[in-house]
Order: C-alpha cells, then structure tokens, then sequence
C-alpha cells in the first residue's frame, strides 16, 4: 500500500496530519515534510502527526518524523505523534525518538494534551 496524506482541524488551533500505508524512502513519504511546512507556514502552532492507519515505517520514515518535529519546535509550534501501534511504535523505542517526541495512544489524547476541550471530533 502506498501513503495517503489529509489534514483536519479540530478544536479551533489544532490541525491533525493524518497518515495512511507505509512512510519509506520515496517520493509520497517526502510529502510529509511538504504538509508539515505548509501548516507551519500557514500559522499552526499545534500539530498533530496521526499515525493510526500507518502500518509500517523505516529508518526514513523515522528521520522524516523526527525532522518535522525540529521543525516545529523550532518555529515555536508543538507537534505530538498519535496512534503508532506495533511494529511502528517498536521502531520509535528502539531509535528513542519516543523519548524526545510526545507519543499518544490516540488523536483525542493527544490533542486534550494540547489544550483541546473534552474529545475530539
């Protein structure tokens, strides 16, 4: 499978990227980093990185995830990872990436972690 890439808004200052397929070395994992950019370019200064429908993730993916979080930090924005499970949240402990990025076991987690009132939608 491929990745597929949306963006959402919930709570009034909250946009959610959300993933889907296999973020590896290519051209579509690349994108990321382009919707990540833009929300920052655009003002966003609480990002949400959903990987709930990823089911795989390389050495890539990983360093992808871990620019567009030096990226957000750096433009003063915060960015969280929502929803990795199994073998793409393993990927993030072993590298520790989790120690330095805020993991949550969902999208509404991670955006009452940011200030979202009650749960998400």
């Amino acid at each position: 499978m491929s990745l597929s890439i949306s963006t959402r808004t919930i709570s009034p200052d909250i946009t959610v990227i959300e993933l889907e397929g296999r973020i590896t070395l290519g051209k579509e994992s690349s994108q990321i980093e382009s919707f990540v950019l833009k929300a920052l370019s655009d003002g966003v200064r609480k990002l949400i990185l959903d990987l709930t429908h990823v089911n795989y993730i390389d050495s890539n993916g990983i360093g992808i995830v871990t620019y567009c979080f030096a990226k957000a930090e750096k433009s003063g924005a915060v960015m969280t990872v929502a929803g990795a499970r199994s073998l793409v949240l393993e990927v993030f402990k072993v590298t520790h990436v989790d120690s330095v990025i805020r993991f949550f076991p969902d999208v509404d987690a991670a955006a009452t972690s940011l200030g979202a009132p009650g749960t998400a939608t």
